[in-house]
């Protein structure tokens, strides 16, 4: 398989991040920064690698590209030709992403894992690095007589809307992030939604947490679901999070309310708060979950 090669390389351009949003939960140390990218950031062959800083500290921790691949290789005397592309990311020295080892004929490469809204980065996951970084492969092998055989591989490929998991180490400690793109079909195009990572050192984040990946409904934890609507908010918790606290704050760290949790479901209206977005903040006093809201 082909990497980028020297010529490549010196095309990446670092584009300037999106204003993240800090998401403040409470009084639990943990900080999620989130990026919306609006309008998404296209990788293909019109456009340069995309250089990804989840901290704006002017050293990119992924570099997302698109490739065409072609060239001949042999495999126990037997010669073939290949010939398509591969959308694929490079890690920095540090950086691991979630994923397993493949199956078939990928069973020696690592396979990045292509995540749901709501799945949890952490400790816990199994992360590694991959030689070619493939979200997705689309190949036509020319095998002679034996004819052209496809070859699609990556988890990523075709699918939309799913969330790379990243693992960034910093001297004695780790932080975990997300990233969420898009990968069609023949894998000539990505498509880069936003980004987010836990700036507290050592937590776990979720995929999409702290995002604006729509406001419907999504899972923060497995105790507390939140969905919004531009007229009221509806909390669902499990029992033992009945008494939690719920505050809404503005984006500029403002609380400008907080309530109690007083039933499993709980419809909360906003009738008091200005048009704007907004942080509803649920906190059982060692727990906290967010999720960002549009009133109208």
């Amino acid at each position: 398989m082909k990497t980028l090669s020297s010529s490549n390389k010196t095309r990446l351009k670092q584009y300037s991040a999106v204003a993240g949003a800090l998401v403040a939960q409470g009084n639990v140390n943990a900080q999620v920064v989130a990026t919306d990218l609006n309008p998404d950031v296209i990788v293909d062959s019109l456009h340069a690698p995309y250089a990804l800083d989840f901290n704006n500290d002017a050293n990119p921790e992924l570099t997302f590209f698109v490739q065409h691949i072609n060239g001949s290789s042999s495999t126990q005397g037997f010669q073939f030709t290949y010939d398509g592309g591969i959308a694929g990311v490079q890690m920095t020295a540090g950086v691991s992403l979630v994923g397993a080892v493949g199956t078939g004929s990928s069973s020696t490469s690592f396979q990045i894992s292509a995540l749901n809204n709501g799945d949890p980065i952490s400790a816990a996951g199994n992360f590694g690095t991959s030689s070619n970084g493939a979200l997705g492969l689309d190949l036509i092998v020319d095998a002679g007589p034996l004819g052209q055989i496809p070859i699609q591989q990556g988890n990523f490929l075709n699918q939309s809307n799913k969330f790379l998991g990243a693992k960034l180490a910093a001297g004695a400690n780790t932080y975990y992030g997300w990233v969420e793109l898009s990968v069609n079909s023949n894998a000539s195009q990505i498509t880069i939604h936003g980004y987010g990572y836990q700036a507290t050192a050592n937590t776990q984040i979720l995929a999409g947490e702290g995002g604006n990946s729509g406001l419907e409904l999504i899972s923060l934890s497995d105790k507390v679901t939140i969905f919004g609507t531009p007229e009221h908010v509806n909390i669902n918790v499990t029992p033992d999070v009945i008494g939690a606290n719920v505050s809404f704050v503005s984006m500029s760290g403002q609380t400008l309310k907080t309530e109690k949790l007083t039933d499993v479901n709980n419809t909360l209206s906003f009738d008091d708060l200005s048009t704007g977005i907004y942080q509803v903040v649920v906190s059982n006093g060692t727990e906290t979950t967010t999720q960002r809201v549009y009133v109208k």
